[in-house]
């Protein structure tokens, strides 16, 4: 478990918080430019479709993103002859577990994607919030930042400052039951731009 800790202190606090900004943020590239916005709006299908579609869309890269993770990490456990059991149902659920703290953030950043109109503004804010998160999480405003909830559900029970769980995964449906509202509600009422 060791070596899934050193995992998750590296995945969970840097790389998946700015990969899901990226993601969000080239699911809505192709329509900021050229007025794809008008285009995708002026079609007969919902807003709320376009909008959930787009979320899943990044769902779905970050569960490759983590099925890759998965794969690299049991491989390479092999290839570099590491001894022990392998607690594969265990890294599973940290996977699964990494997967659903993603969710508000997705949301987040997905809602900041459709509003910003270049690239880089979606990047940067994924950067820079992302860069507190180590000194986030260990204060009790780390189970509410959504840069910090993939970190602390990936870590090991042990290596968590995590102190209820069912708080914590409370935290993260309530953050993303008001995100994914919110989100709904603005894109809905968007104008053709």
């Amino acid at each position: 478990m060791e070596v899934w800790t050193q995992v998750a202190l590296f995945m969970g606090p840097f790389v998946l918080p700015i990969l899901v900004g990226i993601y969000a943020a080239l699911v809505c590239r192709s329509e900021h430019v050229g007025g794809g916005w008008k285009q995708l709006l002026a079609l007969p299908i919902k807003h709320s479709e376009i909008f959930l579609g787009k979320f899943l869309t990044v769902v779905k890269m970050v569960i490759i993103t983590m099925l890759i993770l998965l794969v690299l990490f049991i491989g390479f456990g092999y290839v570099k002859g590491v001894e022990g059991s392998l607690p594969i149902f265990t890294i599973f659920g940290f996977i699964i577990r990494g997967i659903l703290a993603c969710l508000p953030l997705i949301l987040l950043q997905l809602i900041i994607s459709i509003r910003a109109k270049t690239f880089g503004v979606p990047l940067a804010v994924s950067i820079v919030l992302t860069l507190p998160d180590i000194i986030v999480a260990s204060t009790p405003l780390g189970q509410i930042y959504p840069w910090t909830q993939p970190m602390l559900a990936m870590s090991p029970e042990d290596e968590s400052p995590i102190q209820s769980y069912f708080l914590f995964y409370t935290l993260v449906t309530g953050t993303f039951i008001v995100l994914l509202i919110y989100g709904l509600r603005s894109f809905i009422k968007r104008e053709i731009l």
